[in-house]
């Protein structure tokens, strides 16, 4: 898998795309987000919040299960 350049790693994906990406339902997103257990949020103007793509792939990285994983 080839990595993205930085500019990709820091382009913000407003909170709403986000949850869709990760297909999780807005109200869902917002509670994982205010229980901390989410990606960090980056504040983009003063309504509204997104997630940088390098947060999101930190975010994948730490829910990582593929070694406990048994047959």
């Amino acid at each position: 898998m080839a990595f993205p350049d930085n500019t990709d790693l820091d382009k913000i994906t407003p909170l709403p795309e986000w949850f869709r990406r990760v297909a999780l339902p807005y109200r869902s997103g917002m509670r994982l987000i205010a229980s901390g257990k989410g990606p960090r949020v980056t504040q983009i103007t003063e309504r509204r919040r997104g997630v940088r793509e390098r947060d999101h792939i930190a975010w994948l990285d730490a829910r990582d299960v593929s070694n406990n994983i048994r047959a």
